[in-house]
Parts: C-alpha cells; sequence; structure tokens
C-alpha cells in the first residue's frame, strides 16, 4: 500500500482510538452536554466525523450515493449512546477502509468531487484523492482533539487518554 495511503489510514485509526477510549467513558448525558448553546456536544462531532469521513472517503473516492444531511450533524440533540456512536464511526471505518483498500498510487492523482445538495449553502468541490485523504485525516484529528478535551474536562477522575503524561 502506497505510504500517503496508509499513514492516513493509520492516523485516522489512532484518532478513532482515542474517540473510544475519550468517549467510551461518558455517559450519554455527558455525551450530549453543550458548555455553551452555540457549542458542539461530543454527539453532535461524532456524528460530523461520520458524515465527513463517508462523503469524502465512500461518496466521493468509493462512488457509493451522497446521503449526508449535514445540518442534522450539528441540530440534534441525542438519541444516541456513546457505544451507538462509536460503532458508528467503526461502521464508517470499515466502509472506508474497503473503499482506500482498493486504491494504487495512480489513483491518488485522479480528482473527484465531494457533493452537496443544492440547497444546502455548502459548495461542491473536486479534489484530488491524495488530498481528500489528508484532507479527512487533518479534520477527524482537529475533531478528535476537540473531543478528547471536553471528555477530560467532564471526568471524574483523571484518567490517561492519549499516549503522554505531561504531569505526575
Amino acid at each position: 500500500m502506497n505510504e500517503i495511503i496508509s499513514e492516513c489510514m493509520r492516523r485516522l485509526d489512532q484518532s478513532l482510538g482515542y474517540l473510544e477510549l475519550a468517549a467510551g467513558g461518558l455517559t450519554e448525558d455527558q455525551i450530549w452536554f453543550r458548555p455553551r448553546t452555540r457549542m458542539n456536544a461530543i454527539g453532535n462531532l461524532c456524528l460530523h466525523l461520520a458524515g465527513n469521513e463517508y462523503q469524502h472517503l465512500a461518496c466521493a473516492v468509493g462512488g457509493r450515493p451522497a446521503e449526508r444531511d449535514r445540518p442534522s450533524e450539528f441540530l440534534t440533540r441525542g438519541g444516541f449512546t456513546p457505544e451507538e456512536l462509536l460503532e458508528l464511526l467503526r461502521e464508517i471505518r470499515r466502509e472506508s477502509r474497503a473503499v482506500v483498500n482498493g486504491l494504487t498510487e495512480k489513483d491518488l492523482e485522479r480528482v473527484v468531487t465531494v457533493h452537496y445538495p443544492e440547497n444546502s449553502e455548502m459548495d461542491s468541490y473536486s479534489w484530488s484523492i491524495q488530498k481528500i485523504l489528508i484532507g479527512t485525516a487533518e479534520h477527524y484529528a482537529y475533531h478528535t482533539g476537540q473531543i478528547v478535551y471536553l471528555a477530560k474536562w467532564m471526568q471524574e477522575e483523571d484518567v490517561h487518554l492519549l499516549n503522554w503524561k505531561h504531569y505526575d
């Protein structure tokens, strides 16, 4: 497998592992807690990560029909347990891996379109598959950091979530 492909998937898997540690120890109330009215809950960020990864890897790269409802990722106020959200992310990852495993080095240069519905206020765009892989991994890591930070803030005990300890 090409180094760009394997490294992007490694980073996506690493971020999912962090999410499993962070969100897996929270209650449903904590998953849907919003620090402020206009901030996202961990549950919203999980739905957003699932939608983004599916849209970019399964749909744009893999050719599956685009079925994303991006606004609902942020408007949802509950209805999923932490384990249900994590299983959704795992299922999307399995689909992404099935798509990515079939890519060749030459495919990385191929340009594909990320489609948005006309009424979504988002413009569709065309990127190389390499750029989509890098962008998806970066986007996932960005929101994973937000989720880990909020999860640590809500912990009753100081549970170590990442590989490094910077304090006793």
